[in-house]
């Protein structure tokens, strides 16, 4: 069986490198014959970081932002990239109109996408409708979904899922926002991300932490900051990252911990390329002992064994989240968007989200400070309510991938 995976940018941002390896291994795992082809927006890079991966390939993905044509640039509606596919005009979308003659089904990853944050809907919906004009099971995979901020984006969202099979959603407040759609056609099922399945890669964990001189001694907690989150949430850059600052300077000098800064984004802009941040931080805090920057680039599975080694982790990358989380770490999110609260909330309680999490939009310094310290002491507490609860999220998130493979006809060995 042969599958195409879409809307994934690229492993350049180590959420997608997780999530995207997780739906491969699981399914691969379910039956072991499988193959997989990629969209990406970056082959070369992308291919480096799953060079062990033998079922694996790797495509340009001709979903971008614009394409240009003689000077004019627009964005192709579905049944346009078909049409220039037919044509010839464009050679990267001829050979990804071919991929999709060539797989069983497609798989589309991404998160949080088909929301109003991002600003470019319609980018993400065109595979969906290409897969499914040329006939082909089309899947969502672990979604957050919404809310929309406009009923043309929301119109625009019911429309292409009439033509979906099946869309697990990673969190019950997304869940509950389809289901108040009353889409007809489509099976909703509740699941958890699929990040949640993959493992850390322990191999190197030791070598890799005394290259950095990460201190045992020491309470160490990894900070996973995002360059971009002010730009989504549209919040200004300077108060986040002051925020950030007295925030880092309280952990090093009042509680004595060792902060570990890991860029989770390597993106080329400097509008979302979180080594940015992490430089900056670094530098405004004059360059201390008790900051370690992960200036190297590794897998998601080392960046997950690395953060299996803190004792809690502040984050406004949701997979940096999920990698702590899914190794029993306390986590603190500062969040922008539906999918923090709804992933927080199924694991912690939708009661206790103050203790774990906050907006980016409300980062008072007293109030950050008092919840951090009191997530820190109370760390050994969460432990052990993570130990218990995480078994039954890794085991919904499998679930995405015995769904799929029913819904294909397909039988777990």
């Amino acid at each position: 069986m042969n599958f195409l995976i879409t809307n994934m940018t690229g492993f350049r941002n180590k959420g997608c490198e997780a999530s995207t390896k997780a739906i491969v291994n699981e399914i691969t795992k379910i039956q072991n014959d499988v193959k997989f082809k990629i969209f990406t927006q970056d082959l070369d890079y992308d291919a480096l970081w799953a060079h062990n991966y033998r079922n694996v390939s790797f495509l340009i993905t001709p979903f971008r932002r614009h394409y240009f044509f003689r000077g004019l640039s627009f964005l192709p509606s579905w049944w346009q990239y078909r049409l220039i596919g037919k044509l010839s005009i464009s050679p990267l979308i001829r050979r990804a109109l071919n991929s999709f003659h060539e797989v069983d089904a497609v798989l589309s990853t991404g998160g949080d996408i088909f929301s109003s944050t991002y600003g470019d809907l319609a980018r993400h919906l065109a595979p969906l409708r290409v897969a499914t004009s040329f006939g082909k099971p089309m899947f969502l995979v672990g979604q957050s979904i919404g809310p929309f901020e406009n009923q043309d984006e929301k119109k625009a969202l019911v429309k292409t899922m009439k033509h979906i099979q099946l869309i697990t959603v990673r969190e019950s407040l997304s869940f509950k926002y389809l289901q108040d759609m009353k889409l007809k056609s489509a099976r909703i099922e509740l699941t958890a991300d699929p990040a949640f399945c993959l493992e850390p890669d322990m191999e190197n964990v030791e070598k890799i932490s005394k290259f950095y001189n990460i201190p045992r001694e020491k309470t160490l907690v990894g900070v996973a900051p995002s360059q971009g989150i002010s730009y989504y949430s549209r919040t200004r850059y300077e108060y986040h990252l002051d925020a950030l600052r007295k925030l880092l300077q309280f952990l090093i000098e009042k509680l004595d911990c060792h902060v570990i800064l890991i860029p989770h984004v390597h993106l080329g802009s400097v509008t979302f390329d979180d080594r940015v941040i992490c430089e900056l931080l670094y530098r405004k805090l004059g360059f201390p002992e008790n900051v370690t920057v992960i200036s190297l680039t590794h897998s998601a599975e080392e960046i997950r064994a690395i953060i299996g080694t803190f004792d809690l982790m502040i984050t406004e990358r949701m997979h940096a989240a999920i990698a702590s989380l899914s190794q029993n770490v306390p986590t603190f999110v500062v969040g922008y968007s539906v999918k923090a609260k709804g992933i927080l909330g199924d694991i912690v309680g939708f009661s206790s989200l103050d203790d774990y999490l906050i907006s980016v939009k409300e980062m008072n310094q007293e109030r950050l400070r008092e919840r951090v310290k009191n997530l820190l002491e109370r760390r050994s507490e969460v432990t052990k309510i993570l130990v218990k609860v995480m078994p039954k999220i890794k085991e919904r998130a499998k679930r995405n991938f015995t769904l799929i493979m029913e819904a294909l006809g397909q039988k777990e060995p």
